[in-house]
């Protein structure tokens, strides 16, 4: 028997030449006018298509559409083809287990290829799994490595990396784009629960980091540690952090980790799926899309009707690279708006467009008196004044009384030891949240780190949301 040896399986030049990563990235692909960007997406549109019709799970769907081949002719016939859902992959996982059958592969398929699983967080029930070859292996590392060089790291650079190597993605993501494309040096500590806050402290002082990639909770909550235990953090002489900061619209958070850690805060956007499709510049006024991975359509959340650039909806995003699985017209549910079409060029050189923070996930939605509300869309009034830790954990829960039934949201708001004007606080907060979320909500304000368990203290995303209608998240 043959071993599929990982040196083996790929066309390294090939691979390159077709997805350059970090610097060369920079001064070609990223440089594209918007009509050499169509060209490369039509091509590869059509080359992704063409290898989903031999997918049987995208098949069956395009057939029962009323589908043949031959009847996408370019890109502009996309919203002919329907979308999928995790809802439509969690179906067919069940109808094929472990991994359905979308994947195209299996591990019986390991004795030619080399296979990685990746998956969900599985905050829900069990973690639903993606397949990666070393293809979508390599190019998920080339992403992070343009992001990462049009951000400002440079071989040589030291990145410190508290998120732990398991199925999730975050941690291995930053450590394939450092230490495969990017000649940065990763240190790969793990979460708070693989390396405690102080020693995550003490390495980072000890070892020369100088570049940070985590998500903004834990990052604030080794500041605090960090101004607990003595550690000057202006002494590390951090280049930048990248993070992914939610829904900052107003830059309260970006400006609280800026001044807290001495340096710019980049934002970013993936999924365990797809990676990092989109980045800031140093900019820092929207997030570029990667149009040569990528396309990128944004959904009505109750119609699906296709949404011009402006509107806010959903993320529909078809992979141009991905083999194993296919991703094609992919609804994340992820509530973004397009703030760039990219017809103008970014101060950076660069005419790809740009989307606005992630505002929040359309399934985390919920109704309060005829309006939606995203809890994330909580970030701007919680961040916005110091007498908060940051945190936040939105609680939903329904009140019946006789015939009157009403739908009521807590906002449990964490306050920093001492803060003065608890009460005076609490009022502000209520008035800001009622003029953000357009719906009038309760605020508790509870003590620093006991919403731990929903934030810093979990890994991975900081949940912001338990619903316990109906017996949910009871």
């Amino acid at each position: 028997m043959k071993v599929p040896y990982y040196y083996k399986s790929l066309d390294w030049k090939a691979l390159v030449r077709e997805y350059p990563p970090s610097k060369d990235f920079a001064e070609t692909v990223f440089r594209y006018d918007r009509k050499k960007i169509a060209q490369v997406q039509n091509r590869r549109f059509l080359e992704i298509v063409e290898y989903a019709w031999r997918n049987p799970f995208y098949r069956r769907r395009w057939q029962a559409h009323g589908l043949r081949k031959g009847d996408i002719k370019s890109v502009k016939d996309i919203v002919k083809l329907p979308m999928v859902t995790v809802e439509d992959f969690k179906e067919g996982i069940k109808a094929k287990p472990p991994f359905g059958e979308h994947q195209g592969l299996g591990t019986r398929d390991g004795v030619r290829t080399p296979i990685k699983i990746q998956s969900s967080g599985g905050t829900t029930g069990m973690p639903r799994p993606t397949l990666f070859t070393p293809w979508e292996w390599e190019i998920q590392g080339i992403q992070g490595s343009r992001a990462l060089w049009i951000q400002g790291a440079r071989p040589g650079d030291v990145m410190q990396i508290p998120a732990t190597l398991y199925t999730a993605n975050l941690g291995w993501f930053f450590y394939l784009s450092c230490f495969h494309w990017s000649g940065v040096l990763p240190v790969t500590t793990g979460s708070g629960n693989v390396t405690p806050s102080r020693r995550q402290l003490e390495v980072a002082f000890e070892w020369g980091t100088n570049l940070w990639a985590a998500f903004p909770e834990y990052l604030m909550h080794l500041a605090s540690v960090a101004g607990q235990e003595g550690f000057d953090l202006k002494k590390l002489k951090t280049k930048f952090i990248a993070a992914f900061l939610g829904p900052d619209l107003d830059g309260s958070l970006r400006k609280l980790m800026e001044g807290t850690w001495h340096c710019p805060v980049y934002d970013n956007y993936g999924t365990h799926e797809v990676g990092l499709p989109a980045f800031e510049c140093r900019e820092q006024d929207g997030l570029h899309m990667m149009e040569d991975m990528f396309i990128l359509e944004v959904a009505d959340v109750d119609t699906d009707e296709i949404l011009p650039a402006g509107e806010k909806g959903n993320l529909v995003m078809t992979s141009l690279y991905r083999h194993h699985p296919p991703l094609i017209r992919y609804n994340l549910r992820d509530y973004i708006r397009l703030v760039s079409d990219g017809t103008r060029r970014c101060g950076c050189g660069s005419h790809f467009q740009k989307m606005d923070h992630f505002l929040g996930r359309s399934d985390d939605m919920v109704k309060l008196r005829g309006t939606n509300v995203f809890p994330m869309a909580c970030l701007g009034a919680v961040t916005g004044d110091d007498r908060t830790t940051g945190e936040w954990l939105c609680v939903v829960e329904r009140k019946e009384s006789g015939l009157d039934i009403r739908d009521e949201m807590t906002v449990n708001v964490e306050v920093k030891e001492g803060a003065a004007d608890r009460e005076g606080l609490k009022a502000k907060l209520e008035d800001r949240l009622k003029s953000d979320l357009g719906v009038k909500v309760t605020v508790e304000l509870v003590p620093a780190a006991s919403l731990a368990a929903y934030t810093y203290g979990r890994e991975g995303k900081a949940k912001r949301l338990v619903d316990r209608r109906f017996g949910k998240n009871a």
